[in-house]
């Protein structure tokens, strides 16, 4: 290209907003979403009987009354993290159409995992607030300790049922250096706003609304925030491949892209093209299911359309905007976002960032004040607390973590740490305690010395396997050498498969035999003088220096206390968990395996091929806009027309009781 050519294209990925709009989507929008969340959680009080504060057990857990459809919609916001947007437009940018589908299908399948554990959670714990309540009860202090590392060091969530759910996020310390880095970053990146501002003030609204909603208020916000997410992959998407004056057609994106290859080839990739699977470094219960299944169009659509058209639109020298070098693939989505809608399209997609770091950080304080509440403070401190001390610790850990979350971003913002190494070091941290935890949780037979072995060895060798690659690869250790992928794979695959092996063959060499039925009874039933839903101050008894819940509840008790049963037969609940582990594999072959077969077949995909693979896209967007948008609010039709009659009531002065 010449110089005077260049000088004429539109650099897609400079900043167009000032730092005032920062401050103010930071500041105004943040308070206003809390706002909005009050505001509903308000409604839900007052004319619904799930009311967010009163109790421990309404805060942390719901009342346990959520719907499938919204739990689907809150794990497609949980997934969908802003660096989820950034990151798999910048993988369609550096390696093509292949990039999202891998980022798809990979984090889908896993998704639709977490059903086989949600329904033996079900089964098995029914009454648990956190996954670390199991592993005491189980275990005893050693194993708690050392899995609560783990866990408050790294991302689990566990929905504890499956229709009627209780969602314990074990968090964590590294999934919120993610959240802050990404969040203050981005926003650094768009408008120029001061990052240690945005790092302290975006929890800022998240810490009200989660203070005074708990648990739910998480949902109403998740809800929000995939409505969002879909518009503004339908936005991309018809843009990209109908309206935009320069693209318009699938056919007229697939041309530029030949051209692009031409012009900026992908290494690696056949004859450099956008257009192919044939790439050599590629190789290496209901609520999940339909969360998995609908989390596959976030990466898949949304990147498809904006990394195909950043390249599509800097395809030659004719092009209006200039090409994206490798320093700048990061900035995929958000030049997309310009290219594509014009001025409004980078505070569009500024504002769907920004709650998607605030949806997944009000789950964090609730889940990390889980961990405070219940395998702290209940089981060591207070062990008799009442629920009113409960609910007001379950306070002090969302304000506390809020502040955390603002200090830790600062400090790995000073030291230099991005979000890619961060992401590729949860794998070699977290890894390890996979397995066991799964064991834990679904086998009478695991065996606790064999998993906790697994655990620190396995988190060991992954550590060592870690840096021993980045000096051998880098020939130094330092922050850089560490974030290579080589060097993150062999961290992750260290820790987790030598994790595997030795819990696996211990635990069916030396077999357990352990009484489901004690995990069965926690937080069983609740004394008369009680009033938290659920909950009981369970007596406990020395078992050499470890402490264990007596779960023998007398019938005196029984009739005293409230029961909290499953609403499905531990029958049913088997058959689906049998269903729900066939059709994770059969959807894992057909996402991993069966499209890789067919995919790679064509070195390089036909016109034809290609306008099949954007009709995809859409197609799976809309069902899965379904699902998420408009199902949820089918399925909670009668709530919402209860709430609605309570107004028509107040309004007409008719409705005196007040909840």
């Amino acid at each position: 290209m010449s110089t005077a050519t260049i000088l004429t294209q539109i650099d897609a990925s400079a900043p167009i907003l000032s730092s005032g709009v920062g401050y103010a989507i930071v500041l105004d929008m943040g308070m206003g979403f809390a706002g909005l969340m009050l505001f509903i959680t308000k409604l839900t009080d007052r004319y619904t009987e799930h009311h967010a504060g009163g109790s421990s057990e309404k805060f942390t857990s719901a009342s346990r009354s959520l719907k499938p459809g919204l739990i689907a919609s809150g794990i497609v916001s949980a997934a969908t993290w802003a660096a989820t947007l950034l990151q798999s437009a910048t993988v369609c940018l550096v390696y093509g159409l292949s990039g999202p589908w891998w980022y798809a299908a990979g984090s889908a399948t896993q998704i639709m995992a977490f059903a086989q554990n949600a329904i033996q959670l079900k089964r098995n714990a029914p009454g648990a607030h956190t996954f670390l309540e199991i592993i005491a009860v189980r275990w005893g202090t050693f194993a708690h300790f050392s899995f609560m590392f783990f866990g408050l060091g790294t991302s689990k969530r566990s929905f504890l049922h499956v229709v009627k759910t209780n969602a314990d996020h074990v968090l964590d310390i590294i999934l919120t250096a993610q959240l802050t880095t990404v969040g203050s970053d981005t926003v650094n990146t768009r408008t120029g706003m001061n990052t240690i501002a945005a790092c302290f003030l975006i929890p800022v609204g998240v810490v009200v609304y989660t203070l005074i909603g708990g648990l739910r208020s998480t949902f109403f916000s998740d809800y929000l925030h995939t409505t969002l997410i879909f518009a503004i992959i339908l936005a991309f998407g018809f843009s990209a491949f109908a309206i935009n004056e320069y693209l318009g057609s699938p056919s007229k994106v697939y041309d530029l892209l030949q051209v692009a290859a031409t012009n900026y080839p992908i290494t690696g990739n056949a004859a450099g093209s956008y257009t192919t699977f044939s790439r050599i470094s590629c190789f290496f219960e209901e609520c999940y299911i339909l969360g998995g299944f609908s989390f596959l169009p976030v990466p898949y659509a949304f990147a498809t359309a904006a990394g195909l058209a950043i390249v599509a639109l800097s395809a030659d020298s004719t092009s209006p905007y200039a090409p994206l070098s490798a320093a700048q693939s990061t900035l995929a989505a958000p030049a997309a976002a310009t290219a594509l809608l014009g001025r409004s399209g980078a505070p569009l997609l500024l504002i769907v960032l920004f709650l998607a770091v605030t949806s997944a950080a009000s789950a964090e304080l609730v889940a990390v004040s889980s961990i405070i509440t219940y395998d702290i403070y209940k089981r060591y401190i207070n062990p008799h607390a009442t629920d009113k001390q409960i609910l007001w610790v379950s306070h002090v850990g969302v304000v506390g973590f809020g502040i955390f979350m603002g200090v830790l971003g600062v400090i790995f913002y000073e030291i230099g740490v991005s979000l890619s190494w961060l992401y590729g070091f949860t794998g070699t941290f977290a890894s390890s305690g996979v397995v066991p935890v799964g064991l834990c949780l679904r086998s009478r037979h695991a065996n606790k010395w064999g998993c906790l072995a697994g655990l620190w060895i396995g988190f060991a060798c992954g550590i060592a396997a870690w840096l021993a690659t980045a000096a051998g690869y880098g020939g130094v250790i330092d922050v850089t050498t560490t974030g290579g992928t080589y060097e993150q794979l062999a961290g992750n695959a260290g820790s987790f498969f030598l994790a595997t092996i030795i819990s696996g063959i211990v635990s069916y060499r030396w077999p357990e035999d352990f009484d489901l039925e004690i995990t069965r009874r926690m937080n069983t039933f609740q004394p008369e003088d009680a009033d938290a839903e659920g909950h009981v101050d369970a007596a406990e008894i020395d078992s050499g220096d470890e402490k264990r819940i007596d779960t023998n509840v007398s019938e005196v008790d029984m009739e005293k206390g409230v029961h909290v049963h499953n609403d499905a037969s531990d029958d049913d609940l088997y058959k689906d968990s049998i269903f729900s582990v066939r059709l994770t594999i059969s959807l894992f072959v057909v996402l991993c395996v069966f499209v890789l077969c067919m995919m790679v077949i064509p070195q390089i995909w036909s016109k034809a091929g290609f306008i099949w693979w954007i009709v995809l896209a859409f197609l799976w967007t809309f069902v899965a806009s379904f699902i998420v948008i408009i199902y949820p609010v089918w399925e909670s039709r009668y709530a919402l027309w209860e709430i609605l009659r309570g107004i028509m009531a107040d309004i007409s002065g008719k409705r005196k009781a007040i909840r």
